[in-house]
């Protein structure tokens, strides 16, 4: 799906449609009221902003950031002669989109994808109505809904899912990849990459070129490095202070991931 390009306002609910409203006009409100609320636009919270502004961390600009890292990406796929990369590892998805879903569950399961082109769009696909996971991300150019050819999702039929994701991918890659049937992946395996070389798809690795893009941060992705940073050194202090003779390693652990929570961590 094309995702509309719109002013989302931290905070300001759409009003409801009303019972009788379409399903589309249903749809329109929960996307806009998810944006609305998403907590990477209405941001992380007073504790963590206060414990940020004692430190004197500034905010990054993270619309400044997702453009730079793009822009990374896409100079090595230009020197490197390819005409996009192929992303499964969640966390190079969430370099190239600032996107995440169900993180854990991705890194296990080859179910939710990135392709950033050289010359041409960036596309996601994520799991069935997610869209409004991505809708304030204004660097995706597009949202579609995943294929997969894992047992746990396709069973015997994995062939068959495989070569419906191919023939997508590759439609993609002869429209916008100016005659390059060169794709770098970061992790694909073996049915897959059959599926795309018999398509004329030429895969080769991706991993190299997405470690070498990552290694130079920007200004902003430091900023932002160092106020997460805070935010754990935060957590970890409370952790301390509450560390009593007796107490289980889960119930210390627990007050770790609940402060860390707190500051918007994941």
């Amino acid at each position: 799906m094309d995702l509309p390009r719109r002013k989302i306002r931290p905070y300001e609910v759409p009003a409801h449609p009303g019972d009788e409203a379409t399903t589309a006009a249903l749809a329109t409100y929960a996307a806009d009221k998810a944006d609305a609320l998403n907590q990477h636009v209405i941001g992380y919270g007073d504790l963590a902003e206060r414990e940020w502004a004692a430190l004197g961390l500034v905010a990054p600009d993270m619309d400044a950031a997702r453009r730079y890292r793009l822009a990374r990406i896409r100079e090595r796929l230009q020197g490197a002669d390819l005409a996009g990369i192929l992303l499964y590892d969640p966390l190079n998805v969430r370099y190239a989109t600032d996107s995440t879903n169900m993180q854990l569950w991705c890194t296990h399961n080859a179910v939710r994808y990135a392709l950033v082109m050289a010359d041409g769009p960036l596309i996601l696909w994520d799991f069935h109505n997610c869209e409004h996971l991505s809708g304030h991300l204004d660097e995706i150019d597009e949202i579609r809904h995943g294929e997969t050819w894992i047992y746990h999702l396709a069973g015997e039929r994995a062939q068959e899912h495989a070569s419906a994701w191919a023939v997508e991918l590759e439609e993609v890659v002869s429209r916008h990849g100016g005659g390059n049937r060169r794709l770098a992946s970061d992790r694909l395996d073996g049915e897959g990459r059959d599926a795309l070389a018999h398509l004329g798809i030429d895969v080769v690795p991706g991993e190299p070129l997405m470690e070498r893009a990552r290694a130079v941060k920007s200004i902003d992705e430091i900023a932002a490095m160092r106020r997460a940073i805070a935010a754990c050194e935060a957590a970890m202090g409370v952790m301390e202070a509450a560390l009593r003779p007796g107490m289980t390693e889960n119930d210390l652990w627990s007050i770790l991931h609940a402060e860390n929570i707190r500051r918007g961590g994941e």
